[in-house]
């Protein structure tokens, strides 16, 4: 059972960190748009792309299941994680008595 949610949880991580940092990298170039520019077109297609690929919607293609999909790889880190830490400290509990 251990190994089973020790491959979830890495998996959801490795999953879930590709996402999160781009949704962490266009988010914050979405807060300081001064990084980008405002003067010239260029700069504006720019910011609007990036906020396309922070929404999950590029074009005329939706991607907002990426977006849903980083969130359910926080949430299995986040369960996972704290089963695998609870049980750890109940093994050591009980390898101590």
């Amino acid at each position: 059972m251990l190994r089973v949610l020790r491959f979830i949880h890495v998996l959801a991580g490795l999953v879930g960190s590709v996402l999160i940092v781009l949704l962490a990298a266009t988010g914050l170039l979405l807060n300081h748009r001064s990084f980008i520019g405002y003067s010239s077109d260029t700069a504006f297609q720019l910011q609007k792309l990036i906020f396309s690929l922070h929404t999950g919607a590029v074009g005329s293609h939706s991607f907002i299941w990426l977006t849903d999909l980083g969130a359910i790889c926080m949430i299995t880190l986040a369960i996972t994680g704290t089963w695998l830490w609870t049980t750890s400290i109940i093994q050591r509990k009980g390898v101590q008595k």
